[in-house]
């Protein structure tokens, strides 16, 4: 009885759409992205297929009764064979389901567009290694953020690699304004409980995620006095899921520090954050590599791969780096924070830049406007 009333509750809540989804040339597989992606086309050539169960279309969904069928990859199929698009796009990019809808309509162009920091194997590429090594996969064009990732997805699906970074990224014009603060980026989760095991564990030796909370603490707390103690203002990029919750548990967490915390009030209003601080830190973030990719001086203190045994939880996976280098650390240890933060400090703008781009021209990229993506668009829009 409980779960029919969850059942009846979810359909309730549902946006029934009856007329069949209209032919346009584009297609946004997942409402994923759209806020970002939308603009770069007109109302009358894009449309969002919504496969997040908050809409669905019933003519649509009949077509997938009649076939026996209500898997969401066939009700993908059959609303793409319904739209006839030109060019179908995702940010999901761990959908398998995705890498097949070429074999389907051989004549679509399909994009995938890295969505955020990838790990293997659990993250994306496990799932698709049977169907890679029979050779099914196949997306035309994929933006990744980096050479070493794309080649990593060229193992699994076949297609053009194209490193353009982060897209939310390119998307926001980089200003200089150092201020004197230093940026922590939160990891800040609600609901997760301590006693959950980080799925990346060994069987053999489990790590809970209050481990990885008490760690990131102690960090939190070393900024804060480092802070004090070179004259420098401490600010907390805050996540969007529940900032009153983050903002009180930053509050207990620092009851004896000067800080403030930044809301995300917009998808891009982070990079405002990033690009006016004096140094960004961050100790698991796609925001972190995104302030790399802008240029900005960046402590990468990736202490949970100290206790995880998992390579892709290292700095800079895919690349194989040492655990130390000039802004990084894969361990928990204050006197390399030290060394780290007081090197970005002194660096000249000169070196900084050497060192960052010797490190990270293979790792993120950055594509002012995303020039790339434009230019495949531009292209594929003639035969429109």
């Amino acid at each position: 009885m409980r779960r029919l009333w969850r059942l009846l509750k979810s359909l309730t809540r549902l946006r029934w759409r009856i007329l069949p989804p209209r032919h346009k040339p584009v297609l946004l597989y997942f409402v994923t992205g759209a806020e970002v992606i939308a603009p770069y086309f007109s109302p009358d050539e894009f449309q969002v297929l919504d496969l997040r169960e908050h809409e669905v279309n019933i003519w649509v969904a009949l077509r997938c009764l009649l076939d026996r069928d209500l898997s969401a990859q066939n009700y993908a199929l059959i609303y793409i064979e319904i739209v006839k698009p030109k060019l179908v796009i995702t940010f999901i990019d761990n959908f398998p389901a995705f890498f097949q809808v070429k074999n389907r309509f051989p004549e679509i162009t399909t994009v995938l567009i890295q969505n955020g920091v990838r790990v293997d194997p659990h993250d994306l590429f496990e799932t698709n290694s049977v169907a890679s090594s029979l050779h099914k996969n196949f997306v035309d064009k994929m933006f990744v953020f980096g050479s070493a990732i794309g080649a990593t997805y060229a193992k699994y699906t076949e297609g053009e690699i194209v490193p353009i970074g982060s897209f939310k990224n390119n998307l926001v014009p980089i200003t200089k304004s150092n201020k004197r603060t230093v940026a922590y980026i939160s990891t800040y989760r609600p609901g997760l409980a301590r006693s959950i095991v980080i799925p990346d564990s060994l069987p053999s030796f489990p790590i809970q995620y209050g481990q990885i909370i008490d760690r990131r603490e102690q960090t939190i707390i070393f900024l804060a006095n480092f802070c004090k103690n070179n004259n420098l203002d401490l600010v907390i990029i805050g996540k969007d899921e529940d900032f009153v919750g983050e903002k009180a548990y930053y509050d207990k967490l620092l009851k004896d520090f000067s800080w403030t915390i930044a809301q995300r009030q917009t998808t891009t209003i982070n990079y405002a954050v990033v690009d006016e601080s004096e140094i960004v830190v961050f100790t698991s973030s796609t925001l972190g590599y995104e302030s790399l990719a802008r240029g900005k001086k960046t402590a990468a203190l990736l202490i949970d791969a100290e206790i995880i045994d998992s390579p892709s939880i290292k700095f800079g996976w895919p690349v194989s780096l040492s655990d130390d280098g000039k802004f990084w650390t894969n361990r928990l240890d204050e006197n390399r924070f030290e060394e780290i933060l007081n090197y970005l400090l002194a660096a000249s703008n000169d070196d900084w830049e050497k060192v960052r781009s010797e490190t990270m021209h293979e790792i993120i990229n950055y594509d002012p406007g995303n020039s790339q993506f434009v230019a495949m668009v531009q292209s594929l829009r003639a035969d429109w």
